[in-house]
């Protein structure tokens, strides 16, 4: 067997090491965050079943808004699809006709939730996470007793930062 010299082996390696170089460069990386928002869920508010209305049928939801750190931002919530709906006075219909209810933005039902931001809307400064907001509904008392079946309308929640 022929085997090189080790002193033969280590000048070469020497050589192919003396041979690689290397060059570096530096760059930037970027993004720019704007002001963002997003309803993240907007859960139906059920007012579950209801009987002779001498009495007034309450319900609560949560809508949840996300929005980038340091934007303030308000949720307002419109009159609802059925004709006639104001969000004073916002209407849900069925076989019977129309069955009065409103949406308010505390447990003392006394702040309707509208949709004028600064007026009747709620609002916070975004923090990048989660936040959430209760819905408070109420089906006002001794109006007329509904026939039997399924009320509904679709209420638009928005959010404007």
């Amino acid at each position: 067997m022929n085997f090189a010299p080790p002193l033969v082996i280590a000048a070469a390696l020497a050589t192919a090491a003396a041979h690689a170089a290397t060059r570096s460069a530096t760059f930037n990386v970027q993004a720019a965050v704007v002001s963002d928002c997003s309803i993240v869920s907007a859960p139906k508010l059920d007012f579950g079943t209801i009987g002779v209305q001498n009495v007034a049928y309450t319900g609560t939801s949560t809508l949840v808004v996300a929005c980038t750190s340091g934007t303030v931002y308000s949720v307002g919530l419109d009159a609802g699809s059925v004709a006639g709906s104001t969000v004073a006075t916002r209407l849900l219909n069925g076989p019977g006709g129309n069955m009065w209810f409103s949406l308010y933005r505390g447990a003392g039902y006394t702040q309707v939730w509208g949709n004028t931001p600064g007026t009747d809307t709620a609002g916070q400064t975004g923090t990048g996470s989660n936040q959430s907001f209760t819905l408070y509904g109420r089906i006002a008392a001794m109006q007329p007793t509904r026939s039997p079946g399924s009320y509904t309308t679709t209420v638009t929640a928005t959010v404007t930062y």
